[in-house]
């Protein structure tokens, strides 16, 4: 688990942005290929992993469960291509020394790990040092599908927060129905676990599916690892044979759209034009992102892996289904506010149960720079600043949560003071150059 020194940061009013940058690693692919690797017999090679705390939270686990992992030479330059080496398990995981798995802040690494746990055949406990981010978030419907499979699950409440005791028990497969409609990891937490039981396992996704894509993300990745997952109805029903091995094999992080997101933001609110490389056209996702922002009026143009968006007029308002691109709707909420029209992004009622409450906790912050922005239970509503505009000048709190800081520090390069967030150190989480990457491209940052 990486711990960071508390950070103040003070974002000044900048613009324009000119310059090229290449955004992170996908931290979404690197987290789902690192345990393809570490549930697969022999080597596997995984290019270009992000560097992240999710992703050293979940290095730091797979050795603990009987992984050897390494990287090659590290490279010279960040744009440089890198390697993690993964000798993994092939499914046999062991105990840490002392029973205990820290699970750091990152959700996505506990629900993934919550059903390999279940292999285990010693008591596994996954506790968390921030009881009051990722300690109050609920897994309960993926607990309870884990306890109708035979696992041991032992939770301190009907939420099912951390800590969390998970053993094998009487580990089996068959049939299991899970709601999907909290969280898509509960969903991809058991299709890794799938393939690994004698029997197999049928899921039944019995309401609707939140973040879907992340699910086919999944799917792919399996696929890519060698395993058999057949989808029935699009997105709820997924059956996986019993007895496969995950095959050891190359795989490639592409980039990730989210932090290319905060990047778009950016230059629609301080005006500029920036290129973005490293960026997939087959991402579709990204290309919802992409929409979005052209949609508000920023010029988007690609040239194969690159993206130059080039903004310099007044931004339009957007009726944005926040579900098709969830983790971006932070930044996209923060460059509305600078709009001369009303917005609204709706469908995003899982937001509340993010490293934050993402609809409420961005309200409250925003509001005390300036924005006329109203939370709702699923959606955000945000009207014209009028004349006054983004005053600034006001320390705001980011609730430990790496895109309430982009969202606030995309909103202090279009305020009229400087604006201080109090606990940026979180950026890390996802996107630990965001401030230095900003500078770069002309951003005035302390």
């Amino acid at each position: 688990m990486t711990h960071h020194p508390t950070q103040i940061r003070r974002v000044y009013p900048s613009g324009p942005l000119h310059g090229s940058i290449r955004p992170p690693s996908s931290k979404y692919h690197t987290l789902r290929y690192i345990l393809a690797a570490f549930l697969a017999s022999g080597t596997s090679l995984v290019n270009n992993p992000a560097q992240s705390d999710d992703t050293s939270v979940l290095l730091n686990a797979c050795r603990q469960l009987g992984a050897s992992l390494r990287f090659d030479d590290p490279p010279l330059r960040p744009d440089e291509p890198y390697t993690l080496i993964v000798q993994g398990t092939g499914g046999h995981i062991q105990s840490p020394a002392n029973g205990m798995l820290d699970v750091g802040n990152a959700g996505a690494v506990l629900r993934l790990l919550l059903g390999i746990c279940a292999l285990s055949p010693e008591p596994i406990t996954l506790t968390t040092p921030y009881p009051q981010s990722l300690g109050r978030r609920p897994n309960a419907d993926l607990l309870q599908a884990l306890r109708e499979l035979g696992a041991e699950v032992h939770s301190p409440n009907e939420e099912g927060t951390l800590p969390i005791r998970i053993s094998r028990g009487q580990l089996h497969g068959g049939k299991v129905q899970v709601s999907g409609k909290k969280s898509s990891q509960y969903i991809s937490s058991l299709l890794y676990l799938a393939p690994l039981l004698d029997e197999g396992l049928e899921i039944e996704i019995v309401d609707a599916l939140t973040s879907a894509s992340f699910v086919d993300l999944t799917v792919g990745i399996l696929h890519e690892a060698g395993i058999t997952v057949i989808e029935q109805e699009p997105r709820g029903y997924y059956g996986v044979p019993g007895k496969q091995q995950y095959q050891s094999r190359s795989y490639n992080i592409p980039g990730d759209y989210p932090s290319a997101a905060a990047l778009l933001a950016a230059v629609a609110v301080a005006k500029g034009e920036v290129r973005i490389t490293f960026l997939s056209p087959q991402d579709r996702d990204g290309e919802v992102l992409l929409e979005v922002f052209s949609h508000m009026g920023v010029d988007i143009r690609r040239d194969g892996q690159k993206v130059i968006a080039r903004c310099e007029g007044p931004l339009k308002g957007i009726a944005l289904n926040g579900n098709l691109t969830i983790d971006s709707v932070p930044v996209i909420a923060a460059a509305a506010c600078f709009a001369t029209e009303p917005s609204r992004i709706y469908n995003v009622a899982n937001l509340r149960l993010k490293e934050s409450d993402r609809i409420y906790d961005l309200a409250k912050e925003l509001g005390k720079l300036g924005c006329r922005i109203t939370p709702h239970e699923d959606a955000l509503e945000i009207e014209p600043m009028g004349a006054e505009g983004m005053h600034g000048g006001v320390c705001v709190d980011a609730h430990s949560d790496h895109r309430l800081i982009q969202a606030l520090a995309i909103a202090g390069l279009g305020s009229k003071q400087p604006v201080t967030i109090e606990h940026a150190e979180h950026i890390a989480k996802s996107y630990p150059d965001f401030f230095s990457d900003l500078m770069a491209l002309g951003a005035r940052i302390e």
